[in-house]
């Protein structure tokens, strides 16, 4: 399935997952991506309206037309999606994999434009869209979490390099739209990083209780810049030249 090992880092925790939907994910091809009914066979999950929660086709047959895609989700379940579509699949995965957190964020979504007086995005809806593209969850302690809020990259990347995945530090990519950039990385790649203390597998419970209760994901300041590629074993010849580029490593 992975043919390196930087991708089986990286697609985490949506390995699993890829092999039963995408087994010819390697390939990189959108044809062999599910689609929506295939998706259903795996959700079982219900949103904070109650609703079950389905995937349907994004087509010009899409019901409720009238409504916006949070509105959709919040009031029916339906969650669109379009067939072989790379962001969209691995949206799919994130609420296969996260459904609380996906479960909340909708709810917040929709009170949200329930109440705003103007198309304009809320600043909590632009953070939470934020988190839900590009978050990245840190788990660490806070003299790690220090490093980051500080730009100390060296330190990071390289004098705590065996703190990486070994229960030090803890990375987990929660945005779908990182996983979409995963397929074909590029130097200046950067997440939105999440920083929490280690919390181990109860991420998706940890995370939707605070954020339903306004106790997270409140404000811009708490999410923060990460070149992800300098993550121990994310990407090729991580050398010393690479990691002094200071463009991606920005101080």
């Amino acid at each position: 399935m992975f043919v390196s090992k930087s991708e089986q880092l990286m697609f985490q925790p949506f390995t699993a997952l890829i092999d039963s939907l995408a087994p010819k994910f390697n390939e990189k091809k959108e044809k062999h991506l599910p689609c929506a009914n295939q998706l259903n066979l795996f959700i079982s999950a219900t949103n904070l309206n109650n609703k079950p929660l389905q995937f349907i086709r994004q087509d010009e047959s899409l019901p409720f037309k009238n409504l916006g895609y949070e509105q959709r989700i919040y009031l029916h379940g339906l969650i669109a999606t379009r067939d072989h579509n790379w962001h969209d699949f691995f949206n799919a995965l994130a609420w296969l994999s996260f459904p609380k957190i996906k479960t909340t964020l909708n709810a917040i979504h929709y009170k949200e434009q329930s109440q705003q007086k103007s198309s304009l995005r809320s600043v909590r809806r632009d953070l939470l869209t934020l988190f839900d593209e590009c978050g990245v969850i840190i788990q660490a302690d806070d003299y790690i979490h220090q490093l980051i809020k500080e730009h100390r990259w060296h330190e990071l990347f390289i004098t705590h390099k065996t703190s990486w995945g070994n229960g030090d530090i803890e990375v987990t990519t929660f945005g779908h739209a990182m996983y979409e950039k995963y397929m074909f990385p590029y130097i200046g790649m950067t997440a939105k990083a999440l920083l929490l203390p280690k919390i181990n597998d109860a991420c998706d419970d940890f995370i939707s209780s605070k954020v339903v209760i306004d106790e997270l994901l409140v404000n811009k300041g708490e999410l923060f810049p990460l070149p992800v590629l300098g993550i121990p074993g994310w990407y090729k010849n991580q050398d010393e030249k690479f990691y002094a580029n200071q463009k991606y490593f920005r101080s």
